[in-house]
């Protein structure tokens, strides 16, 4: 009986400090990037996405909008110039939301219709190709 006790405190003492040993000495590996997923011929923010596709490696016919004159054109950012309505109260918070739906809205109409992946408020490509521009073609859904 002594000897067993002797026996697994002894191997318990060696398993303990290999583990710790392997511990110390594992490393996680470093992530893999492929340059395929890394890399995008298209320059992009996903912020600027206003609906459709937004990874820049899946895009094929993106377009792009004036989305700041966009939302001044709809009925809701008008009601709150002309009404001087604040637009960090609670009413002026609601209005922009809904000019915002509008535009999305009329963007993902425009979207389907051209036959676009995407419809985007910034966007470049490397080889500097021209982006259209279908800002009066939202206006018209408006």
């Amino acid at each position: 009986m002594k000897y067993r006790i002797r026996w697994l405190h002894f191997s318990c003492a060696i398993l303990c400090s290999i583990g710790t040993v392997h511990a110390t000495r594992i490393t996680p590996p470093a992530p893999i990037e492929r340059a395929s997923e890394a890399t995008s011929p298209w320059i992009v923010d996903r912020a600027d996405n206003i609906c459709g596709l937004d990874d820049p490696r899946m895009l094929s016919k993106p377009v792009r909008v004036d989305y700041d004159a966009l939302l001044r054109a709809t009925p809701e950012m008008k009601k709150m110039r002309d009404e001087k309505i604040d637009p960090n109260s609670s009413e002026g918070i609601q209005l922009r939301q809904a000019a915002v739906d509008r535009v999305r809205k009329a963007c993902e109409k425009v979207r389907q219709s051209g036959g676009h992946c995407s419809v985007w408020k910034q966007i470049r490509h490397q080889d500097g190709r021209t982006i259209p521009d279908v800002s009066d073609l939202v206006r018209e859904q408006l």
